[in-house]
């Protein structure tokens, strides 16, 4: 099946998904409408995707999917909220309202202690006021590389640890993308279970919920903690039932709340409270807003997680529909235009995934 769509936002030229596939770098693409049918592609050439000592393309492998990691990480989240018995949009927005000094008491030890009193909400905005550089400047610099070297590599230092280097705050909700918001995030979450690890909860819980046909892989720091911005590894398959999870607003195939629904309410749209001080940072070529730790196409209802390489979980509440996208874009080269694209390609996708039979 092949699909056309308008390449630019203009119009201009028209595109086809045969093309798309290889000019982004496509290993893996998945469009599900439940009860309607499923679209399901993969790089069987292996050209992109490719790497040592892993299977080729296709329904058993687990993809890296980067940053799609923060969405799940808001969701185990919920989950653990969930499980303390948080249900109404009022229960939960009461206990986003606490600090993370509430939930993680030690963080608010030695001269820095930032994070101690940043709001919850603000965390998983991304508006948490801590000092944080995720780039670097002109590649130096860098806080994400920093914690990747003494958390996720050499596992020199905790989350917790690494956090306290980070204290300065700023005095404003200004959105800054912080892969260290997503690490206290997980934290957060671990310390909601007590004595329960954050990888077991989410294996016998969330991934057991949705019917994953595979085991997920997460990094953990050095005692045992998932890394919340990144180093998740599944089937495409699997990311797509988790989708599904989102698009039925926590419900799984059976229908049983695993989640409750006012929590997507609050996480898969923009807040209003910061208006005064403009949107978060977006693609200028098709702007976006932010959740809690999901990307929000500006003035629709469609949402999605995003990764560096160009991985998505693309949920459209509207249609019905979820896409699940797999790339190689090496960290986002050319990225910010492909992205806006990929848009174009995933909106065509969903309109045509209509007509009950196809496949």
């Amino acid at each position: 099946m092949d699909i056309e769509y308008a390449c630019d936002s203009f119009g201009h030229d028209v595109c086809h998904l045969s093309d798309f596939m290889k000019r982004a770098k496509v290993c893996a693409l998945i469009v599900v409408k439940p009860g309607v049918g499923t679209f399901e592609k993969y790089d069987l050439t292996n050209e992109f995707c490719a790497e040592e000592n892993a299977p080729p393309n296709g329904p058993a492998k687990l993809y890296g999917v980067a940053s799609v990691t923060k969405s799940i990480t808001s969701t185990v989240l919920a989950h653990a909220l969930a499980a303390r018995g948080v249900r109404s949009k009022a229960d939960f927005e009461n206990d986003l309202r606490k600090s993370v000094g509430e939930f993680l008491p030690e963080i608010r030890s030695g001269l820095l202690a930032g994070y101690a009193d940043v709001p919850l909400d603000h965390l998983l905005r991304m508006r948490s006021g801590i000092w944080w550089s995720e780039y670097g400047w002109h590649g130096l610099f860098s806080g994400a590389a920093l914690f990747a070297k003494l958390v996720r590599i050499d596992m020199q230092e905790s989350v917790i640890a690494f956090a306290h280097r980070f204290g300065f705050r700023s005095g404003t909700a200004k959105f800054n993308y912080s892969a260290l918001d997503a690490a206290v995030a997980a934290a957060v979450a671990e310390r909601l279970l007590a004595d329960e690890p954050l990888t077991h909860f989410f294996q016998a819980g969330l991934w057991a919920a949705i019917g994953a046909e595979s085991k997920a892989t997460w990094g953990v720091d050095n005692t045992g903690l998932v890394i919340g911005p990144c180093c998740f590894k599944a089937s495409a398959r699997d990311l797509a039932r988790f989708g599904l999870l989102v698009l039925r607003k926590g419900r799984d195939a059976k229908g049983q709340v695993i989640i409750p629904e006012a929590w997507f309410e609050i996480a898969t749209k923009p807040s209003d409270r910061f208006s005064d001080i403009g949107p978060p940072f977006q693609n200028n070529g098709c702007r976006l807003d932010y959740g809690y730790f999901w990307w929000v196409r500006q003035n629709r209802s469609d949402f999605t997680a995003v990764g560096r390489d160009g991985q998505f979980v693309h949920v459209f509440p509207h249609s019905n529909t979820v896409v699940i996208q797999i790339s190689d874009w090496h960290a986002w080269t050319n990225g910010a235009a492909i992205e806006c694209e990929t848009f174009r390609a995933h909106d065509a996708l969903v309109s045509v995934i209509t007509e009950p039979g196809r496949k």
